[in-house]
């Protein structure tokens, strides 16, 4: 049972919500709305005393819900007075309650696990670690996952959008790079899991590429019946808007980082400048334009090879020379063989 916040046409509504299980699908369904204020169904009776409206129990037994009154005062927590709310949490803190998980033996709940889509088992992960290399999550069972286990698609979303609320603004963008696995757009890339440091606009577009592939995937959506596949699904709408407003924390790179990519940066700025003729070209090799064009590819890159060694900035050479060889083997690599 969850309390999931809902927009009507009159405005947002609260409603009371049940996963379950049919046909081997897990599915919600709503037990009550409470409006737009579920305060309402709470009756305070002096000091620290309260209790809830019999109407909305009414509603839940008619649902066939089974329930107890620490279960009400879980869902209603962020709606009761405070220093009543500070009492109930400090008192919950204290007090041992087992996982209804708890005597699940592992390989069950190994099997469990996995039929968790992996778009929620990254989000979680990332929320509770804060980590952008996640690795193998189904080698075996993790205690952390069992909070999605058993939901429904709904529930699983009102779950993490409650965690979500807690990421600050510049960890949002990295969050859904992780989430969606976007390193694998960058297989042999060496900075793959530093999105800041990776081509921007190559990244906005796998993010866009992606999330339209999850709008598509039956397996995220086990259970739900969605009659519009055309347009993407307010669950995973919000992540576009949250993507695009946000930006990856360029504060947080490593030094090393930060070097590569104004080398690049460098190289760019080099290479946009006037294109360097065929005879500097020939200098920097030291070989005539006849000799140049007598060349085969593979002599040509072996001439760079040779030439790579002396002028490369990690042999000490000099960084502006290197990047001037390659101007000039991608000159001469137009007319070797001509």
């Amino acid at each position: 049972m969850y309390l999931r916040r809902v927009m009507f046409q009159d405005g947002c509504h609260y409603v009371v919500r049940e996963s379950y299980c049919d046909a081997g699908f897990w599915q919600h369904r709503d037990l009550a709305d409470l409006g737009a204020n579920p305060g309402q169904c709470i009756e305070y009776t002096g000091g620290n005393g309260f209790y809830f409206q019999g109407e909305l129990e009414e509603k839940l037994r008619a649902g066939g819900m089974d329930y107890s009154s620490a279960d009400l005062e879980c869902l209603f927590l962020p709606f009761l007075k405070p220093h009543i709310r500070r009492i109930i949490e400090n008192f919950q803190a204290h007090t041992t309650r087992s996982h209804r998980l708890t005597n699940t033996s592992e390989p069950e709940l190994t099997r469990k696990q996995r039929r968790l889509h992996s778009f929620d088992k990254r989000r979680l992960h990332f929320l509770r670690c804060g980590r952008v290399d996640i690795g193998e999550l189904d080698r075996r069972p993790w205690r952390f996952l069992n909070v999605l286990v058993d939901k429904s698609r709904d529930e699983i979303e009102h779950i993490l959008e409650g965690m979500e609320c807690l990421l600050r603004p510049h960890e949002m963008r990295l969050y859904l790079f992780t989430a969606l696995h976007l390193q694998t757009h960058f297989p042999h890339h060496l900075l793959r899991n530093h999105p800041e440091a990776l081509d921007q606009e190559t990244v906005d577009n796998c993010f866009l590429e992606t999330l339209c592939c999850m709008n598509n995937d039956e397996a995220y959506w086990a259970g739900m019946e969605r009659c519009d596949r055309t347009t993407l699904h307010p669950y995973l709408a919000r992540y576009l808007i949250l993507f695009f407003d946000s930006d990856f924390d360029q504060s947080q790179r490593p030094e090393f980082i930060r070097e590569f990519i104004n080398r690049q940066r460098a190289y760019r700025r080099l290479s946009t400048a006037r294109r360097m003729g065929i005879d500097d070209a020939c200098r920097v090799f030291g070989v005539s334009r006849e000799e140049a064009a007598r060349m085969t590819g593979k002599e040509l890159v072996r001439m760079y090879r040779r030439k790579a060694k002396e002028l490369h900035p990690d042999r000490g050479g000099d960084k502006d020379s290197f990047i001037r060889m390659g101007e000039a083997f991608a000159c001469l690599a137009e007319i070797a063989g001509s």
